[in-house]
C-alpha cells in the first residue's frame, strides 16, 4: 500500500545535517530507492513478484512516500524454484497479490522525476523496464543516471573494510539490522540506510580519502 508520510522505522540511522547536500540541481533532488523480488534472474523470461519504492529527498535522505505490493505472476512454469523459495512465494501468501499493471500504475508517480537508486540497481531497473513493456504502460520519466550503493561502497571493498559488496556485508559493516532479507521493502530500506551511512562518511572526507592515501594517489 501507499504510505505518505512513511511508516516509522526503528533502525538506527546516522545523524544527517539538514540539508546534507546543498548544491544539487532541481532535477536530482529526489531519489527513488527501488527493490524487486522476482521469479528468476532473466528479465526477458521471469517476472516481478514483489515491488517496493521509497521516494526520498536527495538532500536530506529522508523518505517522502513509500509503496510496496506483491505482484501476481502469470507464468509460474518459467519460474526458478530457488527464486521462489528465497522470497517465500506460495499461492496462499500471494492470494491477494495485484496484477502487474495495477502495481505499476501506483509505482509510476513515485518514480516520476527521480534519480533511481538502490543496491545492484541495474537488476531491478531492468525488470521494471520489462514490466512496463509487458503491461503496455509508458515508462516514467526518470534521470538517465542510476545510484547504486554497491558502486558507492567500492572503496570499502578495495581497502578490505568489507568482505564483499553484497547488501548483507554492507549492512553488517554499518551495524544495520535486516529483519526480512529478500523482501522488497526490507531490502529497499536497507539500501537507503547504507546510502545514508556512506553519504555521512563521504561528507566527512571518509573512505575516498583513505583509499587515495593507501593507493598512493591517482596517476
Amino acid at each position: 500500500m501507499l504510505l505518505a508520510p512513511p511508516a516509522s522505522d526503528t533502525t538506527p540511522t546516522p545523524v544527517l545535517h539538514q540539508p546534507l547536500f546543498r548544491g544539487l540541481p532541481p532535477h536530482l533532488r529526489t531519489l527513488a530507492f527501488i527493490d524487486l523480488e522476482t521469479t528468476g534472474l532473466d528479465a526477458s523470461r521471469h517476472e516481478v513478484l514483489e515491488v517496493a519504492v521509497l521516494r526520498v529527498d536527495a538532500r536530506s535522505l529522508k523518505v517522502l512516500a513509500e509503496y510496496e505490493a506483491r505482484v501476481q505472476p502469470t507464468r509460474l512454469a518459467d519460474a526458478h524454484p530457488e527464486a521462489l523459495a528465497v522470497c517465500g512465494y506460495s499461492d496462499e501468501e500471494w492470494r491477494d497479490a495485484l496484477p502487474l499493471e495495477e502495481a505499476l500504475a501506483t509505482v509510476t508517480p513515485l518514480l516520476a522525476g527521480t534519480l533511481v537508486a538502490g543496491h545492484n540497481t541495474s537488476f531491478d531497473w531492468g525488470f521494471l523496464v520489462e514490466g512496463y513493456r509487458r503491461a503496455g504502460l509508458p515508462l516514467p520519466g526518470v534521470d538517465y543516471h542510476r545510484l547504486d550503493t554497491a558502486s558507492l561502497a567500492w572503496p570499502l571493498f578495495a581497502t578490505g573494510e568489507v568482505e564483499s559488496l553484497s547488501l548483507n556485508a554492507l549492512a553488517k559493516r554499518f551495524g544495520l539490522h535486516r529483519p526480512s532479507p529478500h523482501r522488497a521493502m526490507a531490502d529497499a530500506r536497507c539500501a537507503l540506510e547504507v546510502a545514508r551511512c556512506l553519504a555521512v562518511r563521504m561528507a566527512r572526507g571518509g573512505h575516498m580519502e583513505r583509499l587515495m592515501e593507501e593507493s598512493g594517489g591517482v596517476s
